[in-house]
Parts: structure tokens; sequence; C-alpha cells
């Protein structure tokens, strides 16, 4: 039973052989799909297996193009319709006023770049002091 179980490996010279080219190609494609099972398969659930690949396809190009989905009434003709249009413009301008808002305001904006620059200011004047007080010393050691 032992020997059913284990699966038959070619030796690398015999897959190199001409005829065997396509079978070589199988033995490295499960050899690859085997070490991507061992890598992921932590991270890979049974769902997911089962569920095969999902892709969504769109054959509609309204999303390309920003087109309005639906119906459209103007001038009073369908009332129904323009509620919902309005309805649907207030929630846009609402989500465009959000992005437009500000975590900081000018004020504190300019606060606190003045006091960066006065940070590294007082940064570079310190170390150029030491420096003027270094050349000093050693041109006096020099007279």
């Amino acid at each position: 039973m032992t020997s059913q179980n284990q699966e038959v490996q070619l030796s690398k010279t015999i897959l190199e052989m001409k005829f065997m080219k396509k079978t070589k190609e199988k033995v490295e494609k499960a050899l690859e799909d085997k070490e991507g099972n061992a890598m992921y398969s932590n991270e890979i659930t049974e769902e997911m297996r089962r569920s095969g690949n999902l892709v969504f396809v769109s054959t509609s190009i309204t999303n390309c193009k920003n087109l309005i989905d639906g119906r459209l009434s103007f001038g009073g003709m369908n009332a129904d319709i323009e509620k919902i249009m309005a309805n649907e413009f207030a929630k846009l301008v609402e989500q465009e006023e959000k992005k437009k808002e500000k975590d900081v305001t000018d004020v504190e904006m300019a606060q606190g770049y003045s006091t960066l620059v006065n940070n590294m200011a007082k940064k570079f004047n310190k170390k150029s002091k030491n420096k003027n007080k270094k050349s000093k010393k050693g041109n006096d050691q020099v007279e």
C-alpha cells in the first residue's frame, strides 16, 4: 500500500530527453503548485479553495465615462424621480464638503511651521557659534 500512495518520480536525466519535454513541464508545474500550497497554506482557507477564482466583469462603460445610471426628469415631468435626483445630489454635495474640510486650520499650520523654523534656526545657530568659538581658540593658540 505504501508504494501506491507514493508518486513515482522520474530522474532529471530522463526528463531532459527530447521526447519527455511535456512530461517535464507537467512535473515542474506540479512541484511549483506543491511549493505554492506549502507557502500559503496558512493564509488560504478551504472556502477560498472551494469557491475558486471570482472575477466580476462589467460590460458597461458607465463607470469609465462617469455616466449617470437610471432615469432622469427635468421641469416637473416626474416628481418622484426629481426627488430621488435631489437626494442623490445632496449626498454628493455632502461628500465633497467632507473632502474639503481641513483637519488643521491655516492659523495652526502657520504657528506650527514658524516654531519648526525657529527650532531649526536655533540648531544651526548653535553649530555656527560652536565653530566660531573653536576657530577663535585655534587662532589664539597659533598667535
